[in-house]
């Protein structure tokens, strides 16, 4: 009975961490459609090491050891400890060295997507610098310009304290490194792209306000076929044009070594010696997760834009959206958009087609449509059931024509014969929150107005001329139902709100 017991609640854990983990959107551009990669991404309930290699080879003056890399109570810890020991380098035979460090690389490589990991730094400062990164493998040599030899695209590097050439001093922990290096063949020959000899195209420094030793970030990279995005719990921090990062790269998270214990001598890192120390040793960095995505191929519009609106067949409507052809793809064919008359079945009754040829060769972009209505019936007057909505679609080079479409479907579009400057302007105006505590906010409308706020006797208990974005405060009230109007340029807004 146990047994079958135990059995049935595994299965369920599973499920439900499986589809938990599923559910799970970037710290950026939660807006989008996305698709977790499982076989990148880990919650390190242990190390798996079908997944992750901790035993590459060492390389330089970095010694990675498989136990300085290990799984403890649902964190991924990499340890640095002092220990010196000798091996052969790149620079050298039965080479001396000082420091170990742990490391742990996936066992399969990925390009486009985006790459986020949440870190907290480790203790020790300066000498060890936390890192999660992507890098390239045994690329074979480029035969033409342009083409990469060798690809990274660092997401994070902690603490690494750099010299500040501005500063004239050494950077403290706020300095948050994101940076991209490579190989690449240009004019018929291999060169270098540093972050320090390539500032335009390979290097991003942002200064936090935070110490990352302190507590957990989330640190994440958006790699694009046209651009390349970084991220700080959620914020753009840094963004380079893609000339080089295409090859397949293996999510890395690790521990360098960095200055003093580092020098660098004719473009080569050698150990300094007489910096070794066990001061702040062993030390240690915490990653609670890896996540990566790839975005699907999508058409995104703020669906309230128009089924919220009404629109009038004195003028225009027009439709606007954003495209994502996913992950690693292009637009292939230009933006179709329809607006339709369907019936209650959904059989299309009558439909204006417009298109959008900017899109074409695009991964990402702005598009629109702009649609003449003057001659479709009004809403109001349709037959029974039938209704207006849009579609939006265009073939993408996945697959070799895979179709993005709309993600939320838009449907109820209210025309009407006529619409004025006063409706327009009551129908973007909204209150927030509703029911409203401590304070609300008068949303949609730019500029300065006049408030008033009545209870259900007409009675004016709050008057005032406030600014778009200013906060009312309405502690005051009692609990009840009350009237808000808005007023500009002799056009008003009224609505109800209920005070908790």
């Amino acid at each position: 009975m146990n047994i079958y017991k135990t059995f049935f609640s595994t299965i369920l854990f599973n499920s439900f961490f499986f589809t938990a983990i599923a559910q799970v959107l970037p710290a950026a551009h939660e807006d989008k459609v996305w698709e977790l990669q499982e076989g990148f991404s880990d919650e390190f309930e242990n190390l798996d090491l079908q997944k992750w290699t901790n035993d590459p080879d060492d390389w330089g003056v970095w010694s990675w050891e498989p136990e300085l890399a290990y799984v403890d109570d649902g964190t991924l810890k990499i340890k640095m400890i002092q220990e010196t020991h000798r091996r052969n380098t790149n620079y050298g035979q039965n080479e001396e060295l000082y420091y170990k460090s742990g490391i742990i690389r996936n066992a399969q490589p990925m390009t486009y997507g985006y790459y986020e990991a949440k870190i907290k730094g480790c203790d020790r400062f300066p000498g060890a610098s936390p890192a999660f990164w992507m890098y390239s493998i045994n690329a074979p040599d480029p035969t033409e310009d342009g083409q990469a030899k060798y690809a990274e695209i660092d997401v994070v590097e902690l603490t690494q304290r750099e010299w500040s050439s501005e500063t004239k001093d050494w950077e403290g922990p706020e300095a948050i490194d994101m940076n991209l290096h490579g190989v690449a063949r240009e004019d018929g020959q291999l060169v270098q792209i540093r972050p320090h000899s390539s500032k335009d195209i390979a290097q991003n420094k942002w200064y936090a306000d935070f110490d990352p030793r302190d507590e957990y970030h989330t640190y994440g990279v958006l790699n694009r076929v046209d651009s390349i995005f970084w991220y700080v719990d959620g914020v753009e921090r840094g963004r380079k044009e893609n000339l080089y990062w295409h090859l397949p790269m293996y999510v890395t998270v690790s521990m360098g070594l960095r200055t003093p214990f580092v020098k660098y001598v004719n473009g080569v890192r050698l150990p300094v010696p007489e910096e070794t120390t066990q001061e702040g040793f062993p030390t240690e960095m915490f990653c609670d997760y890896v996540r990566v995505w790839e975005a699907q191929p999508q058409v995104n519009a703020t669906t309230e834009d128009y089924t919220t609106k009404k629109f009038g067949k004195n003028e225009l409507l027009t439709f606007e959206c954003k495209i994502d052809a996913g992950s690693g793809f292009l637009a292939k064919e230009k933006l179709t958009v329809r607006l339709l008359e369907k019936a209650a079945d959904g059989d299309v009754i009558n439909e204006i087609i417009v298109t959008d040829n900017s899109i074409i060769g695009k991964t990402v972009g702005n598009a629109e449509a702009v649609f003449d209505i003057s001659s479709l019936s009004t809403t109001a007057t349709l037959p029974t059931g039938n209704y207006y909505a849009i579609e939006a679609s265009f073939e993408t080079t996945k697959n070799g024509g895979e179709k993005a479409t709309l993600v939320e479907e838009i449907k109820n579009i209210e025309i009407v014969d006529e619409v004025t400057a006063l409706d327009r302007f009551r129908e973007n105006i909204f209150i927030s929150p509703n029911p409203v505590e401590n304070e609300l906010s008068v949303k949609g409308i730019n500029g300065e107005y006049e408030l008033f706020i009545y209870d259900v006797i007409c009675k004016i208990k709050i008057q005032t001329t406030t600014k778009m974005s200013t906060s009312i405060n309405v502690s005051s009230l009692s609990k009840g139902l009350y009237f808000i109007k808005v007023v500009q340029n002799d056009e008003e807004y009224v609505c109800r709100f209920l005070k908790k």
